[in-house]
């Protein structure tokens, strides 16, 4: 009985193995409904590439004074969110310290390896390659499963790369002439969209402000109720 309990989970396994990239590709393609829409909003709206810009350039700072830590953040159209931190007075020096190195031009700052923007480029190139594996296949006639796993693999090795030219031209602007750090606070938990898992985050969140000078600025409604932009 054993034997055979043993049998039946090891042929699920396989079976779910041998799924896997079909089922990676799948889920891939229909980011193409998705991605594209939200990277084309990000591309018109400037403040949030240059929010975004600052908000890698402060967790590499941070990472440069402590290198191994555990950090992630994510923009909005008020600044950006830093999870993972200790304290809202590192926070502001590195935020500082991030924008006075982008000025001086160190753009490199603005670019990050682990960004979100990875997922992306993986899920859009996971599903351009399936696709064209398919059809290349059904036309050649060579194998369609060898060619969907090749494809996978090709995406995953190529989708940092695509993540980083994405990133240079798409979601961040290394333009902060015209910006300022505000302040720093501590995050919302409704901010951070996780219900319970918002919660504990938000014990560890912080959010930086910031503010723009030019035309396309957003304005900030501070909690003394002035409005800075």
């Amino acid at each position: 009985m054993a034997l055979v309990l043993v049998l039946f989970v090891a042929f699920f396994v396989v079976l779910f193995l041998f799924l896997l990239p079909i089922l990676f590709s799948l889920q891939a393609v229909g980011s193409l409904f998705v991605y594209p829409k939200q990277l084309k909003a990000v591309l018109g709206n400037r403040i949030l590439r240059r929010n975004h810009a600052l908000e890698h350039a402060t967790i590499v700072v941070m990472m440069e004074r402590e290198p191994g830590r555990k950090l992630n953040g994510f923009s909005s159209d008020d600044g950006f969110f830093v999870q993972g931190v200790r304290s809202m007075e590192e926070v502001d020096s590195a935020a500082r310290e991030a924008l006075r190195r982008l000025r001086r031009g160190q753009k490199r700052l603005a670019i990050h390896r682990n960004c979100g923007t990875t997922i992306v480029a993986a899920n859009l190139l996971m599903a351009v390659l399936f696709l064209a594996s398919l059809g290349v296949g059904i036309y050649m006639g060579w194998p369609l499963y060898l060619m969907v796993v090749g494809s996978v693999i090709v995406a995953l090795l190529l989708r940092v790369p695509l993540s980083l030219v994405l990133q240079r031209f798409v979601t961040t602007d290394a333009d902060l002439s015209n910006a300022e750090v505000g302040w720093v606070e501590p995050a919302n938990p409704r901010d951070l969209r996780g219900g319970v898992l918002g919660l504990l985050l938000a014990a560890s969140t912080v959010q930086v402000r910031v503010f723009h000078t030019d035309p396309d600025a957003v304005e900030i409604l501070r909690d003394d109720g002035a409005v800075v932009r």
